[in-house]
């Protein structure tokens, strides 16, 4: 059945969150598979991606994070029912997305050369980077649309078609890394090149079904006349002062974390694989925060155009219970069974004992992780978006120099470090925590 223009489908947090969750559990999946078949190549073709991933992030992380602010926007106009700033919202963004994608890779293709040498890359391993890069370059500008395309589904509730247009992707991702890698329907194989050059047609394939599933099951129209620029104009401004703040925080966490990794490798081998393999686990608990927060977003960013300020309030606080729920109970059954945990990735006894501690510690840093996210992403959601980013890029930044006093200077290693990440986390979970409860956000929407 398709839908009108103007309608949204009817707004509940488990019909919302459960296909987010879904997508965010298989968004890593493309990346695995591009692991996997060059780990065929040899180790150092593997680990050449590995590596890759922190630059590779920023386009990856900050893109979607970037598009939110078009769905909290257009959610807002969707429950102040102006429909007719909806469809300038969507073409703003889909430009805006469009440019941020197309910019990245331009940026991409003109340094693959350097990249690797910016990144300390050993000789053997610079040749894998400047193969890779120089094909993958060109997915930003697919995945900057379908970034885009997807968050007009968010805003008109329809995240079970970005859940599937994901699982399709990978599906697609699968099967043309295999049929360029090992040379499947008489295609001469391409081995690294046509890993990379099968993820970009996998991401173009994505960005199309979106656009269709957008333009005819969704049934949203563009308007391509003179009369829509300065409709444009007009909802530029509101949008910004979403966008800027969602963007901002994940690009200056992407870019710690490179400069923490730095830090962190100083501390051996048997330190940095326990951080490696916590963070596997910390992966679920985080996706399931991040599933509560988008949902919500979208709930309230539709309540707060309606002035429904009270169930504005009641969403938030229902989202931030379960995600702590959630990430404490996870935490604890982690930390319970950690040893038939980590021993699937080590069976080195010092790697358990930095893994026991990180995990004990991870119990009370995943619930405060919980609120940030939460909170964050409500704050953005309903226009107080400059003071969660002022304080996650304030906290992000100032708590690097701590990490290298507590990590080397003091020598307390992993188990320092990961303590100064939970600090990090308790502080500004509290903070952003304490401004959604002060309720200066009342006054703060876009309409």
């Amino acid at each position: 059945m398709l839908m009108p223009q103007g309608a949204v489908k009817e707004l509940k947090l488990f019909n919302l969150a459960w296909p987010i969750l879904v997508e965010q559990l298989t968004s890593g999946f493309v990346v695995m598979v591009d692991i996997y078949f060059l780990s065929l190549l040899g180790e150092d073709a593997a680990a050449t991606a590995g590596l890759l991933m922190p630059y590779l992030w920023i386009g990856f992380f900050v893109l979607p994070m970037l598009s939110t602010g078009g769905t909290a926007a257009a959610s807002q106009y969707y429950g102040a029912k102006q429909f007719d700033k909806v469809i300038p919202v969507f073409m703003t963004n889909v430009l805006l997305l469009g440019l941020a994608g197309i910019a990245f890779s331009i940026f991409t293709y003109l340094n693959y050369n350097n990249i690797g040498v910016w990144l300390n890359f050993p000789a053997a391993m610079q040749l894998y980077a400047e193969d890779y890069l120089a094909i993958m370059a060109f997915t930003f500008g697919f995945f900057g649309l379908r970034c885009a395309y997807g968050s007009i589904l968010a805003a008109k509730a329809m995240t079970n078609w970005n859940m599937l247009a994901s699982l399709l992707t990978n599906v697609v991702n699968v099967f043309l890394n295999a049929t360029f890698f090992f040379g499947w329907f008489g295609i001469e194989p391409m081995g690294l090149k046509g890993i990379a050059l099968g993820t970009v047609l996998s991401y173009l394939f994505a960005c199309l079904v979106v656009m269709v599933i957008v333009h005819v099951k969704a049934q949203v129209s563009f308007e391509f006349n003179r009369a829509i620029i300065p409709r444009m104009r007009a909802v530029f401004k509101p949008l910004m002062k979403i966008s800027i703040p969602s963007a901002a925080e994940p690009a200056n966490y992407t870019l710690q974390q490179i400069v923490v990794a730095g830090i962190l490798a100083t501390l051996g081998v048997l330190a940095v694989s326990s951080y490696t393999f916590v963070l596997r686990f910390l992966f679920i608990s985080m996706a399931v925060s991040w599933s509560l927060a988008a949902a919500g977003q979208i709930m309230m960013a539709h309540q707060m155009g309606a002035r429904k300020l009270q169930q504005v309030d009641a969403t938030y606080n229902r989202c931030v219970s379960l995600a702590i729920l959630f990430a404490f109970v996870n935490m604890c059954v982690f930390a319970w069974f950690y040893q038939p945990l980590i021993g699937l990735f080590s069976d080195d006894p010092q790697v358990a004992f930095y893994a026991k501690w990180l995990l004990i510690i991870c119990i009370v840093m995943e619930p405060f992780r919980a609120i940030n996210i939460v909170a964050g992403m409500g704050l953005k959601a309903v226009g107080d978006g400059r003071f969660a980013a002022t304080v996650g890029v304030a906290f992000i930044w100032g708590i690097v120099p701590i990490i290298y006093l507590c990590s080397i200077s003091w020598q307390l290693g992993i188990i320092g470090a990961w303590a100064c990440f939970a600090l990090d986390e308790v502080v500004r979970g509290l903070i952003n925590h304490w401004r959604w409860k002060t309720y200066r956000w009342h006054n703060m929407g876009i309409v």
